[in-house]
């Protein structure tokens, strides 16, 4: 059987526009954040290889797990990313032997959320995140209380490991002007508060911005300032305390 010449450039035709086209994914300068678990729908978030960036998911959840996928054509093939909760802190999540609050690609699947199913407020990649290593890795399950005197220049600093029970430690008494609490970012209660008694055993009073509170938290809001520079005998920190506004001086 003959075919015209028409004939076969139409059906050349035909048959290249039928052919199916090939999805890349993602081969591009893209990151793809997956969020899964729990008793929602997986959701795919896609973010720009560079620079940081911070994007609301579709959904918030609940999940209980999350993978990245870095795209072929990114030039940091170690990207990492971050999630946060509804409270606005990183989301701890383990993946074999690592703990971290960023989490990479590299190939290896899912990272679960240390910590349980949680809503998820917000997605960032940045080529700032860094993989918690080293002595980071005590640092990062620690509270730290630091004392400071602004005026000297002089400062203490008093570790306590985050074991649920409440904690004193003598320190030195300073005078001390300034208190600021640093919790490490795998201690998994990070709204932890601290307490800073006189040499008479009462607890001071600080103020940072409009709180002022004779327990003192993180909430990476820096240092809190005494009502006035005063000697210390102990730190006391304790998962029950509370919040416990001071009348105005």
């Amino acid at each position: 059987m003959q075919y015209s010449t028409i004939f076969l450039a139409a059906l050349a035709a035909t048959t290249s526009l039928a052919a199916p086209w090939k999805h890349q994914t993602p081969t591009d300068n893209n990151l793809e954040v997956t969020l899964s678990g729990a008793s929602s729908s997986p959701v795919t978030t896609s973010l720009p290889g560079s620079p940081e960036t911070t994007v609301q998911p579709s959904s918030t959840g609940p999940f209980t797990n999350v993978a990245l996928r870095v795209g072929q054509g990114v030039s940091n093939q170690a990207s990492r990313c971050q999630i946060l909760n509804e409270a606005g802190n990183p989301i701890v999540v383990q993946r074999g032997a690592n703990t971290d609050i960023t989490f990479a690609d590299g190939g290896k699947g899912l990272w679960k959320f240390r910590d349980g199913a949680s809503l998820v407020s917000s997605i960032s990649c940045s080529p700032k995140f860094k993989q918690i290593t080293g002595s980071a890795i005590q640092t990062a399950n620690e509270i730290r209380v630091q004392l400071a005197d602004s005026g000297s220049e002089f400062a203490v600093q008093v570790a306590f490991n985050p074991s649920g029970e409440r904690q004193e430690k003598t320190v030195n008494p300073g005078p001390f002007s300034t208190v600021q609490i640093m919790v490490g970012a795998l201690v998994r209660k990070q709204d932890y508060r601290c307490q800073v008694l006189d040499k008479a055993g009462q607890p001071l009073i600080a103020t940072r911005g409009a709180n002022r509170d004779t327990t003192f938290a993180d909430g990476g809001k820096g240092e809190w300032t005494f009502d006035q520079k005063s000697e210390v005998s102990k730190v006391i920190c304790d998962p029950a305390f509370k919040a416990a506004p001071a009348a105005s001086a």
